[in-house]
């Protein structure tokens, strides 16, 4: 399945052909990570690395949560990993940080597009869920549930009696997904993937977004204009 964004013509065909164009290429897998927190483990994980001014290797681990009423007492139900591979650098007229940025700041958000519509709502360290379970008096500001909840006044819970402390948001993600950088057809050096595994069954679907993302996407520019076409290609694959 493939979409791509029209060329401007504004711009003459000499200053396209010197413009680099990022493409973002995603499975139609779709992985349930629970609540872990995608920019936070990704765009931000890949600038606090040692040495990703050149490139990055991460390979970690994560417990989440994905039930939309979990008791104080249960642990995550979600074992999450994330593999980053990225490197730029090596193209020799685009500087470290250009190409770095437009590399991230496209994948972030073709995956943003992709996991965000079917978000749905958890929370965490709840009380009340049996009917002989009492709730707390809250030191600080809790998510639902009771009086001054921030998020909703019911929780989820079996017991609308509930009440619980934390709120996020899990997502559903593609296994794969990659930024390439292009210039008059020709794939260059630079490039940036994510990985996503759970212990929950992938299930198919995600390729359906494709269209809305390009959309969403027409006007977007992944770096200095001098350097970069507007908009993304998106890929997804069956």
């Amino acid at each position: 399945m493939k979409f791509t964004l029209p060329v401007l013509a504004a711009l003459a065909p000499a200053a396209l052909g010197q413009l680099i164009q990022v493409e973002v290429r995603y499975s139609d897998h779709q992985v349930d990570v629970g609540n872990l927190d995608l920019f936070k483990e990704t765009w931000e994980k890949i600038y606090a690395a040692d040495g990703n001014g050149r490139s990055v290797v991460s390979d970690t681990f994560y417990d989440t949560f994905a039930d939309g009423c979990t008791h104080y007492t249960k642990d995550g139900n979600r074992r999450v990993n994330v593999r980053i591979n990225g490197q730029w650098g090596r193209i020799p007229d685009v500087g470290l940080n250009d190409a770095r940025e437009a590399l991230v700041k496209s994948l972030w958000e073709v995956l943003k597009e992709v996991s965000n519509p079917q978000a749905w709502d958890v929370f965490t360290n709840c009380y009340g869920t049996t009917w002989q379970e009492g709730v707390p008096r809250w030191e600080g500001p809790h998510a639902c549930g009771g009086k001054d909840a921030t998020v909703r006044s019911e929780c989820l819970c079996d017991i609308g009696s509930a009440q619980c402390e934390h709120h996020s948001w899990a997502h559903k993600v593609p296994s794969m997904i990659k930024a390439n950088l292009y210039r008059d057809g020709v794939l260059l050096a630079d490039s940036l993937e994510i990985e996503f595994a759970s212990t929950n069954k992938e299930e198919d679907g995600g390729c359906g977004a494709v269209g809305t993302i390009v959309s969403t996407l027409a006007g977007f520019l992944p770096g200095p204009g001098s350097l970069f076409a507007t908009g993304v290609d998106v890929f997804c694959g069956l």
